[in-house]
């Protein structure tokens, strides 16, 4: 039984992705076709390590904010996060990718599921992009990485001016370390 498990951790180890690139300004006026406002009593907030404490998550905030970059959230009235973004710059390192063909790469977007297919992904993503800091934008080019059974992300990602360039595959394990999860991925792909 013990063998049956370690292979099934193995096998589960192994990923796959699609790797899609878009233009930053092609991204933001189609995107912003779609737009549609944010549910009543929502608000749009950047996450930083100064006010993570403020809101109520059922996902790790500090993980978001590890990565050099953006965190995004759509918090409700109660303060509960129900949704939220983020991504790092050229030159930082996501979990898999080294950041160097892009300006900003879109590393996750979650939605809590009381709240999927009401735009609020695009809101997300809009927002981030347009809120990018415009001393680390070189040449308007963001990049993402998105799993190929995750069909609605990858109608999402298209349909705002995202386009699939390769499939990358990549061995990855988490295990728990010092109190605290580290990953363990390779190979490490560029972005």
């Amino acid at each position: 039984m013990k063998i049956k498990k370690i292979l099934g951790r193995i096998k589960h180890a192994f990923r796959n992705y699609f790797v899609f690139y878009a233009d930053s300004k092609e991204l933001l006026d189609k995107a912003q076709k779609v737009l549609r406002p944010l549910p009543e009593g929502c608000e749009l907030v950047r996450l930083t390590k100064e006010n993570m404490d403020c809101y109520k998550c059922q996902w790790n905030v500090a993980q978001m904010l590890s990565a050099n970059g953006e965190a995004w959230a759509i918090v409700e009235n109660n303060k509960e996060i129900i949704a939220w973004h983020y991504g790092t710059y050229r030159g930082g390192n996501s979990m898999f990718f080294d950041v160097e063909n892009c300006d900003f790469e879109h590393i996750e977007i979650m939605v809590d599921e009381r709240y999927r297919r009401k735009g609020i992904g695009t809101y997300l993503l809009y927002h981030t992009v347009k809120n990018l800091n415009p001393d680390k934008i070189k040449n308007n080019k963001l990049g993402t990485c998105i799993r190929p059974d995750n069909i609605p992300s990858i109608k999402q990602h298209e349909l705002i001016g995202f386009k699939k360039t390769r499939r990358v595959i990549l061995f990855h394990m988490t295990r728990m370390k010092d109190g605290k999860f580290k990953n363990v991925n390779f190979p490490r792909y560029t972005i």
